[in-house]
């Protein structure tokens, strides 16, 4: 049996929180703890154990863009979900790509979206709401996916399928410092900041397909 994901929950609206812990419980998901402001968030990520943060946008009116910062610093490969409302650039979505998130979902969409994100940046993966890759692109200026080689193509795809390095390698008989590569070739080509943005490309193209 595979081992239950802890997840802390950070939402500043009361309702939503306990909606949200209700449907995670019931996906099979472990709430590791909740907080509803930014540094109640910060004291309980201090000191609890987690496999990935579902971290609310807009905490009280403010950002919680530092708090992003905070623990990518300490932990660079820190698994943080953004959960947000808001559908335009003053979200500050792109700016937290930027710093490394590496989960990004909009509140309104299908809970399977929520899943499969939180499982999948618990994971090492990457996982962006098609609802919201055209704000994440945005400051991408990127290039057609037709530059892409075939098997960098293969490897974004992937990625945009929510697996990680390690899980590519294995499904493309490759080794991960092939993958990393492809990974980076791939991200400069596409005129992207980072793999966040990348991703988003490949799902926004998905949804004009």
């Amino acid at each position: 049996m595979a081992a239950q994901i802890e997840v802390i929950v950070v939402e500043d609206q009361l309702m939503m929180r306990k909606a949200v812990e209700l449907l995670l419980r019931h996906e099979g998901l472990r709430i590791a703890g909740v907080a509803g402001a930014l540094g109640e968030a910060r004291s309980l990520l201090a000191r609890r154990r987690y496999d990935v943060v579902l971290l609310d946008v807009h905490l009280g009116g403010e950002s919680s863009l530092e708090l992003v910062k905070e623990l990518l610093d300490r932990d660079p490969a820190a698994a943080i979900v953004l959960y947000t409302g808001y559908t335009d650039r003053s979200a500050g979505l792109d700016a937290a790509a930027l710093a490394g998130a590496r989960g990004f979902v909009l509140k309104g969409s299908p809970v399977p979206r929520l899943i499969e994100a939180l499982r999948s940046v618990a994971a090492g993966g990457t996982y962006v709401d098609p609802d919201l890759a055209s704000l994440l692109v945005e400051s991408a200026h990127a290039s057609p996916l037709a530059l892409l080689s075939p098997r960098e193509g293969q490897v974004i795809d992937l990625l945009a399928d929510g697996l990680n390095g390690h899980a590519i390698a294995e499904r493309l008989v490759l080794s991960p410092e092939t993958i990393r590569t492809h990974v980076r070739n791939a991200t400069m080509k596409l005129g992207a900041k980072t793999r966040v943005q990348a991703v988003a490309l490949v799902v926004q193209a998905r949804g004009l397909a």
